[in-house]
């Protein structure tokens, strides 16, 4: 088979893109799912799957223009939510080798988090208890359940190029003297490329897969540098009144600020690995 004809039913193509990220989000319906890290964490993942799905099958899905709103709504609440627990993640790695007038601050620092991330949960869960959170679940039911119904085929081809002139234009914008925001973008435009090939794993093709895995090398090492990029600007603007607390704060600031100057190279390999011509299967 040739690269350019992978194609996948499109009730096969919809599944893929739809069925897992929609049971995620439904899975904060629960009455304490909302507060474990890791529903937060799959959730949050979900919705940009979504967003980026929604945009990648836009043949083939017809959404309510109310629906990437909503989407965007809901990612929002999940995402305060998550970097506080990234935050407090970090935090408690570093106090490993940190000294000990910073450990010393280190519980009055972490209190402060987690304050923060008490009150974002609330947020998120009077969110994930409205009226509006229950109507985003019920428009994603029936445009999957709609869609699926669809006959015909969804084309690698049509779906990836699109996304991988959008990586590559990041990439070559980015290639020179790299800012962390010119890298967050390099980021947001691997994982849409990374998502859009996943719709064709059911397809079972290697390429595709080599592709996923090479792009989730590649994410994860932008991701990591993206999260010491806003570690490292959460502890500096920290207002905290415990003079212990603002030590610990800037000794992890640096911890931060270091891990992000060491990762702003590191995605280069990774991103030549998914720029070889074998490694498009489309």
């Amino acid at each position: 088979m040739a690269t350019s004809e992978l194609t996948i039913p499109v009730p096969v193509a919809v599944d893929a893109a739809l069925t897992r990220p929609i049971a995620s989000l439904r899975s904060l319906l629960g009455v304490e799912a909302s507060t474990e890290p890791d529903a937060v964490h799959r959730a949050r993942a979900a919705t940009r799957r979504l967003r980026s799905n929604l945009r990648a099958l836009g043949d083939v899905l017809d959404p309510p223009d109310s629906l990437r709103g909503d989407l965007s709504w809901v990612a929002e609440s999940l995402g305060a939510v998550r970097d506080a627990d990234v935050l407090a993640e970090r935090l408690h790695a570093d106090a490993a080798t940190a000294p000990e007038p910073v450990v010393a601050g280190t519980r009055a620092l972490l209190g402060a988090i987690d304050e923060l991330r008490t009150a974002e949960n609330d947020r998120l869960r009077r969110n994930v208890a409205s009226v509006r959170y229950g109507n985003l679940i019920h428009e994603l039911d029936v445009l999957a359940k709609e869609a699926s119904a669809g006959i015909g085929t969804v084309e690698a081809a049509t779906v990836m190029r699109p996304r991988w002139r959008a990586l590559r234009d990041t990439v070559d914008a980015s290639m020179r003297d790299p800012s962390d925001a010119s890298l967050h973008e390099v980021r947001i435009e691997t994982k849409r490329a990374r998502y859009a090939a996943e719709i064709f794993l059911p397809a079972g093709d290697e390429r595709c897969r080599r592709f996923a895995r090479r792009a989730t090398v590649m994410q994860d090492l932008l991701g990591a540098q993206h999260d010491a990029v806003r570690a490292c600007e959460w502890l500096l603007a920290a207002e905290l009144g415990d003079a212990w607390a603002a030590r610990a704060a800037g000794w992890y600031a640096a911890a931060a600020a270091a891990e992000r100057d060491a990762l702003r190279d590191a995605w280069r390999p990774r991103w030549r690995a998914l720029d070889r011509g074998k490694a498009r299967f489309w």
